[in-house]
């Protein structure tokens, strides 16, 4: 998300391919799950919370497009936050000493935050976002600069202030106009945080089956 790496040379056919390949992580998602599903014979506590969580996924997937769809981009935002939270919330129960009493607590209503990893280190996001991006260079700085997006912030001025001509303006409640790069980039960004979630989730598929 540093502006300075922006590609700035794309177009409405690369964000249209780029909402795609975000639609297709469906079918992956999926796929793991039932790969998960065989190697386990069943349900079990830890496939049922990847399940939920695969489910929230896509869903979330399915939001950004609709809405990026609608050139509401604002809103649209605010979910690869909510992607983000995901990755970080499987990530913890690979943390975790005991994934099924994790699972059990999470299920009670405890909050992640609030559980210890096998090393006695509280998960709380920033714990989590830290070990993460060990594995995903980069991800600590795309959480970071999403996470001003669901907080009101200076993030939020930029879509609906403009100057042209030297002129400044304002409007409420007028149609997004982002620049086609910005869009495809966040459009991007999305699709990567998923992928980022596929391979978790499919770390854990190769691990059960030895």
């Amino acid at each position: 998300m540093d502006e300075q790496s922006i590609n700035k040379d794309v177009s409405e056919d690369d964000l249209d391919h780029t909402l795609k390949n975000i639609l297709l992580l469906e079918k992956l998602f999926i796929l793991e799950i039932k790969k998960i599903y065989e190697i386990e014979n069943g349900i079990t506590t830890i496939n049922h919370y990847i399940m939920s969580i695969a489910n929230r996924a896509i869903s979330l997937n399915r939001g950004f497009v609709t809405l990026s769809n609608a050139n509401n981009y604002l809103t649209a935002i605010s979910l690869m936050r909510l992607q983000i939270d995901n990755c970080l919330r499987l990530y913890a129960m690979s943390l975790s000493g005991d994934s099924s009493l994790f699972y059990e607590k999470v299920l009670s209503g405890e909050q992640v935050r609030n559980l210890k990893d096998r090393d006695g280190k509280k998960m709380s996001d920033n714990y989590l976002v830290t070990k993460i991006d060990n594995i995903f260079p980069g991800f600590k700085a795309l959480y970071k600069k999403l996470s001003g997006h669901i907080h009101f912030s200076s993030e939020h001025f930029s879509f609906n202030n403009s100057l042209e001509n030297e002129t400044y303006s304002i409007s409420v409640g007028a149609i997004e106009n982002l620049e086609i790069y910005k869009k495809v980039d966040f459009a991007h960004n999305m699709f990567l945080i998923g992928n980022d979630l596929l391979k978790i989730i499919s770390e854990y598929r190769r691990e059960i089956k030895g």
